[in-house]
């Protein structure tokens, strides 16, 4: 810096209220993950700030703390701090921060925005609107355009709360403006100085010489390893990093922005790059489908938003609303509805316990008026919809709710068919299979534990020994259930695994505790329905034949499918259609080769679902057992 009159000024505290260790607005969002909340803030307000499509550059570095604006002046005020608010809740933040303040480098992470309009407007005291007043001094100072993500004005708090150093910096190009401002802020306590005067604890890096207003540096260089800002847009600079070390190529940061701005990056309306001196990855919307994979919960809601056949409708008081849905039994659990308004960012999180599949769905309200109410009841996590926060609020989320019930309902109605339910069927049953007490599969006999089957095509549970019980399908349909005893696949303790095929003598039965006679031989290894659970439906809206498989341990080798005939009867003969197969598994889709009745090299993980998908020749429906 060329003029020694910029730094960090606190303010006389005279009869301000005074400021404590723990800074309130940062604990809004200290709750979750220090990534979530700063994806969740700086990709709202750069979407807000944009005027066409959005990028968001995060790069980590390591900077030498002599090269931070400011520092020897800043240092001064952090060892008042430290020394005045120990035996004070918070003393270990302000601790932190002035250890950090003493090292030789910290590692920084700057927050770029490119495509916005940047931080218009002036600095000074009459302007406290503006933008840039407002980001890098307001508190509570929100422009109520109806459109913005944002009406709190507290978003900047997630900066210095993920800084060690509780210290951001600043820098931006208004669109249509020449000349970059430098700005910075540091959150700390109330204190004396060396000179013994009371100040604030919140410092602005601006010219101490210009006492009546602020002014923050124009032009400034370049700060530390980063490169000059020469388009419009605003750069948070994060001293201190806290994840560096945890997170040091930021992929914490891109799966924060894949759960949060899936649909946003989808609809190329956001891109995302991280940069690190480890490599480097970008989200786009072309990109996206191969970086889903790395993340099970990611991509169930990226083949929802990919339906195309999403279910729409409009409602008087929010206009288009649109939910799109993903059926997927080879989800470990319902990962239920996310809602997202305006700028496509998730918002609620709504679970429907009633329906009896597994699904990820995404529910879209981004119409002006729908999103001009629905930001009313957010509150300042922006992390739900709250009815109290708004006359009307609980109707307009309860119709919300229904839309969505009533869709996943037609579309489990569509791909399953009509589902059966048992009433008090679940005592029978171990706990696990079912997410809320409703029958959603009913075993064939004939195989017994292993758990296939469809509500709609079965009529024999495997469970205790008891009496019949008469259930009721939609339609109100009437079907007879019988309970029988269990053969130990899918009670309270697993079944007893029998010995793999593969030798030179066929074993006769299918499993149990009872070894194969044979000696083992150089046959392809077999996984065996003793092996596995799994089940077996028709999906009516692609034809599909589909299996899911869960293993309690690393598997791999050959499944032997078999045709299962009225009452369960397994067909041995019959050989299946089978154009193509693939296996699902954390939402990777792999081709797999087939022979017959036979599925060649099948690989399953531990304790996780996959799902096989069979394309048939001809259109009928089939249920399948595994030998």
């Amino acid at each position: 810096m060329t003029d020694q009159n910029f730094g960090f000024y606190f303010e006389a505290a005279g009869k301000a209220a005074t400021q404590g260790a723990i800074s309130p607005a940062a604990q809004f969002f200290e709750g979750s993950r220090a990534e979530t909340s700063l994806v969740r803030e700086t990709g709202q307000n750069s979407i807000d700030a944009g005027a066409g499509a959005v990028k968001i550059v995060f790069e980590l570095a390591d900077m030498p703390t002599d090269d931070i604006p400011g520092i020897a002046g800043l240092r001064t005020h952090l060892a008042q701090v430290e020394e005045q608010t120990r035996g004070s809740q918070g003393h270990d933040n302000m601790e932190l921060a002035n250890e950090t303040s003493l090292r030789t480098s910290i590692p920084v992470l700057r927050i770029s925005d490119y495509g916005t309009k940047g931080l218009a407007g002036t600095e000074s005291i009459n302007d406290p609107k503006s933008p840039l007043s407002a980001l890098t001094r307001g508190a509570g100072i929100s422009a109520d355009d109806g459109s913005r993500g944002g009406s709190f004005g507290i978003g900047s708090a997630v900066g210095p709360m993920a800084s060690d150093m509780s210290t951001v910096l600043y820098t931006s190009l208004p669109l249509g403006g020449n000349e970059v401002v430098f700005a910075g802020y540091s959150c700390l306590a109330s204190h004396r100085d060396t000179e013994g005067i009371w100040r604030v604890g919140d410092g602005f890096f601006t010219d101490r010489a210009h006492a009546e207003d602020f002014r923050y540096l124009r032009d400034p260089e370049p700060i530390g390893p980063f490169p000059k800002r020469t388009d419009a847009g605003t750069d948070l600079y994060i001293l201190g990093y806290r994840k560096a070390e945890e997170d040091p190529t930021l992929q914490h940061i891109k799966v924060a922005f894949m759960r949060n701005f899936l649909m946003a990056i989808h609809r190329g309306e956001l891109v995302v790059e991280g940069k690190t001196p480890i490599g480097t990855w970008r989200l786009d919307a072309e990109k996206l489908k191969t970086h889903v994979a790395e993340d099970q919960e990611t991509a169930a809601f990226y083949r929802a938003i990919t339906d195309p056949n999403p279910i729409l409708g409009t409602h008087d008081m929010l206009g288009q609303i649109s939910l799109y849905i993903n059926v997927d039994d080879s989800l470990s659990k319902s990962l239920h509805t996310i809602a997202v308004r305006k700028p496509l960012m998730k918002i609620d999180t709504f679970k429907h316990t009633s329906i009896p599949v597994k699904y990820a769905a995404v529910l879209e309200c981004s119409d002006e008026k729908g999103n001009t109410l629905l930001r009313k009841l957010e509150p300042p996590q922006h992390h739900k919809w709250d009815a109290g926060r708004s006359p009307g609020g609980g109707k307009i989320i309860s119709d919300l709710k229904t839309f969505v019930r009533n869709g996943l309902k037609s579309r489990v109605k569509e791909q399953i068919g009509e589902q059966v339910h048992v009433k008090g069927l679940s005592k029978y049953l171990p706990d696990e299979l079912f997410e809320e007490r409703t029958l959603t599969e009913a075993a064939p006999a004939g195989t017994p534990g292993t758990g296939s089957g469809t509500t709609r095509e079965s009529s024999t549970v495997q469970g205790r020994a008891g009496e019949d019980m008469s259930a009721s399908a939609s339609g109100r349909k009437a079907v007879s259930v019988r309970v029988k005893t269990s053969a130990g696949g899918e009670g309270s303790s697993p079944a007893e695994k029998g010995k793999d095929a593969g030798g030179g003598k066929k074993r006769n039965n299918k499993g149990g505790n009872i070894a194969g006679g044979g000696t083992e031989g150089d046959g392809t290894g077999r996984i065996s329905a003793g092996d596995i659970r799994f089940r077996s439906w028709s999906d009516a809206t692609t034809g599909d034949v589909c299996l899911a498989l869960t293993s309690p341990e690393d598997i791999s080798g050959d499944v032997q499918l078999l045709a299962l005939g009225p009452g369960g009867s397994v067909e041995e003969d019959y050989e299946l259609p089978i154009d193509n197969a693939s296996i699902i598994t954390a939402g990777v889709t792999t081709p797999l080769k087939h022979k017959g009745n036979i599925l060649a090299q099948l690989e399953l993980k531990a304790g996780t679902t996959s799902q096989v998908r069979l394309k048939l020749s001809s259109n009928h429906r089939y249920r399948l057992g595994i030998k």
